[in-house]
């Protein structure tokens, strides 16, 4: 995830380029191709693996989010835009162009949208190693949010790392909660908000361009195509990332589907013991 920009001067021309949080490739050199576990990368990892099971969201805000390569396109349109205006302008204009590459108000998703896709996406193509079921949900209520992370997130941790010792094994879980609600405190702050950019000057650039450089440097968001983009970001999280080839899908799948009625009967357990302790107070006070 990247949040923040550049800022490109020739002689007296100078240009500011910013963008909000930058994921996996659209296109180039292959669609979903990322390298880091950063921003929603590691909320589409975690909830694919079953580790992660709750983010604070709100589902009505945009997710301002942009492929990496179409930002690297407009980046590199951008310089081109200040050289020609440096070769063609006699006096530099003194206000400073700034390109907001982000997405488009008519061509966006929400994190509603996002949550969506990701368990659609994490049912379609689970991964080998995944831990548990998917079992994810955007909070943005805050209350909600902490109970689940109690009990969804430190429960679990708690009685695994407890069996880790038992058997010998190093415990592991609790710390690994603890580095990823660090992360999830990192992007909470922009799953509950929304930017409202102008982008003018990158719909103006893009016009600039000739049919075959808007080919060569593609960077139009308004043409992206999401369900496209999230399944090849999903898929790219799996192959680049978890290490888990597209090939082993079938078996993944068998898998998936034990690890659901394992899911399906832990929250069996868990209610019957619930009942039975409210049963086993409600006796004690009447």
């Amino acid at each position: 995830m990247c949040c923040g920009g550049f800022v490109c001067k020739c002689r007296n021309f100078s240009t500011t380029a910013t963008e909000l949080i930058v994921i996996a490739t659209y296109q180039e050199p292959v669609p979903g191709w990322i390298d880091n576990f950063y921003g929603p990368t590691g909320v589409i990892a975690g909830a694919g693996t079953g580790v992660l099971r709750t983010l604070r969201a709100d589902p009505t805000k945009v997710a301002n989010m942009v492929p990496v390569d179409l930002c690297v396109n407009g980046i590199i349109s951008s310089a081109w835009d200040i050289a020609e205006r440096f070769r063609t302008e006699i006096l530099p204009d003194p206000e400073i162009p700034i390109y907001n590459f982000c997405t488009e108000p008519n061509n966006c998703i929400t994190w509603g949208d996002f949550t969506h896709t990701t368990i659609k996406f994490g049912s379609m193509y689970p991964t080998m190693k995944a831990i548990w079921y998917l079992c994810y949900a955007s909070n943005p209520n805050i209350v909600l949010h902490y109970l689940s992370i109690i009990f969804l997130h430190y429960a679990p941790a708690v009685v695994c790392d407890i069996i880790a010792v038992l058997i010998g094994r190093k415990p592991r879980l609790l710390r690994s909660y603890k580095k990823i609600h660090r992360f999830m405190d990192v992007i909470e702050y922009f799953s509950m908000r929304e930017w409202q950019f102008k982008m003018d000057n990158m719909n103006g650039l893009w016009r600039k361009l000739s049919t075959a450089d808007q080919k060569l440097f593609f960077f139009d968001m308004r043409q992206i195509n999401w369900d496209y983009f999230l399944e090849q970001y999903f898929c790219g999280i799996r192959r680049y990332l978890l290490n888990d080839p597209m090939e082993t899908v079938p078996q993944a799948v068998v898998r998936w589907n034990r690890l659901y009625w394992v899911h399906q009967a832990t929250k069996v357990i868990v209610l019957l013991l619930l009942y039975k302790l409210i049963m086993s107070v409600w006796g004690m006070l009447s």
